[in-house]
């Protein structure tokens, strides 16, 4: 199956092409509404003054870090797996590979960021949920990292 899209808007012409050979038709869709809705094409005046307000995820700071505040912004509620996140992040920012979406996010998981569900094949990702100071206990305690640990334990 092949689909065409033409795009005329103020003078731009664009034109997009889906093409699916062992895809079904309910996943093809859903990649074309994803991306017709990531490329704002059915948004007022209001919706793209509100997109005037994303922020630039393809610089500043580390990749890692990007990843994290792009998670926090696009998925801040919902589970999502690398794929998604991949997907998502290039139609916004950079390509990334997905074997690096993989091991960022398996360390913001490591790190209390995210939370992880499902097996190796099938693993799903959500945002932790901030908890207020007021509720947590008052433990003078510093985090440490796996490589920390051991280098203070003289391993």
């Amino acid at each position: 199956m092949r689909i065409r899209i033409e795009i005329e808007d103020g003078g731009l012409k664009s034109s997009y092409e889906f093409e699916s050979q062992n895809m079904d038709k309910e996943a093809l869709r859903e990649k074309i509404i994803g991306f017709l809705s990531a490329s704002s094409i059915f948004e007022g005046k209001e919706e793209r003054a509100a997109i005037a307000h994303i922020p630039d995820y393809s610089s500043g700071g580390t990749l890692m870090n990007r990843l994290e505040k792009f998670i926090k912004y696009e998925f801040s509620n919902t589970w999502f797996n690398s794929q998604e996140l991949r997907e998502r992040y290039e139609t916004i920012a950079d390509d990334i590979k997905l074997s690096t979406v993989s091991t960022y996010l398996s360390r913001m998981n490591r790190d209390g960021l995210l939370e992880r569900r499902g097996n190796r094949n099938n693993r799903q990702y959500r945002l932790i949920e901030p908890v207020e100071q007021e509720m947590l206990p008052n433990h003078n305690y510093q985090r440490q990292n796996g490589y920390e640990k051991r280098r203070a334990e003289g391993r």
